[in-house]
């Protein structure tokens, strides 16, 4: 074959390939007309010559190494030299300390591809029971630590924690008997619902509050509509779950309760990294308010919305 073949099937330019046979590294034979002729068995050569190149060994030993390669048998003390061996020892000590430390990190990047890419199954999403209260108020609490909507109303780091903990265990006490809360894995995820007013019950109840969850309450509520819906107060997913879709599954069973009571469900958000995610659920924005410096979007999903995002 000529050079260029040659270049071509082991990805090698041209200009190497003159290198190596200056070298002494590769010998083609000549044609009748003075052209040079690579043989079929010098792809597998250039593969060699490369591979040793690549491990660090300069072109001078690999000179004395390649015949190691063709045939170990013909090879003797006397055709190497002190010096060289000793030059081979070292390269191949080299090579064996390169090798060991490629192996670790082919051994870390193999740990680390088998736990990002292992199958997830799908969530497990339950009606929360009162077994269920620590770990939803734990989520909570981790959830909303740098949201900017729960940090307006409790803005103090030092005491976040523990009223992060009271608010979020009133709210679930005050759902978890209707039956409306679900959980996903176990709390990693909590969606908590309000069901609809009727004639037979008042819903949830939520009384008065003081401060500025109080004055959101007073004005937030009165734009959500006055004919039965389904209400989503809390959507939150433990941090150390993300990506994991655990808080839309948990949401989707509430609005699937929605669905099969022909009822729309509503929400707001005053996060508005929010928004576009309950528009990928199938939410729309019908107002947005302020509360103060607080901005408010009222967002409602309904069957058409549904079917049109199912």
């Amino acid at each position: 074959m000529r050079i260029g073949e040659l270049s071509a099937r082991t990805g090698t330019p041209a200009r190497l390939l003159r290198y190596y046979e200056e070298q002494g590294l590769l010998a083609p034979e000549r044609r009748a007309n003075g052209y040079r002729d690579y043989g079929e068995h010098l792809v597998d050569r250039v593969q060699q010559i490369r591979g040793l190149l690549e491990s660090g060994l300069p072109t001078r030993l690999i000179k004395n190494v390649l015949p190691c390669l063709d045939n170990p048998c013909d090879i003797t003390m006397s055709d190497a030299g002190p010096e060289v061996v000793d030059l081979l020892r070292h390269e191949r000590d080299r090579m064996d300390a390169r090798i060991a430390c490629l192996s670790r990190n082919r051994d870390a990047i193999d740990a680390y591809l088998a736990k990002v890419t292992r199958p997830m199954s799908d969530p497990r999403v339950t009606v929360a029971t009162a077994a269920d209260r620590e770990a939803v108020v734990a989520t909570f609490v981790a959830a909303f630590a740098a949201d900017p909507a729960l940090r307006w109303f409790l803005p103090d780091d030092a005491t976040y924690p523990a009223e992060a903990a009271a608010m979020a265990g009133s709210l679930f006490d005050l759902r978890v008997g209707h039956g409306t809360v679900w959980v996903a894995d176990g709390g990693a995820a909590v969606a908590m619902w309000d069901p609809p007013r009727s004639p037979a019950g008042p819903g949830v109840e939520h009384p008065p509050q003081a401060g500025r969850f109080g004055r959101y309450q007073s004005i937030v509520h009165t734009k959500m509509p006055q004919t039965p819906h389904w209400y989503l107060g809390v959507l939150a997913s433990h941090p150390e779950h993300r990506g994991r879709r655990l808080g839309r599954a948990a949401m989707a069973a509430g609005l699937a309760r929605a669905a099969a009571d022909g009822l729309p469900a509503y929400l707001e958000t005053s996060n508005p990294g929010n928004v576009e995610v309950y528009r990928s659920a199938g939410f729309g924005v019908v107002e947005s308010l302020h509360v103060d410096e607080l901005p408010v979007w009222i967002m409602k999903c309904d069957g058409e919305s549904r079917r049109t995002t199912s």
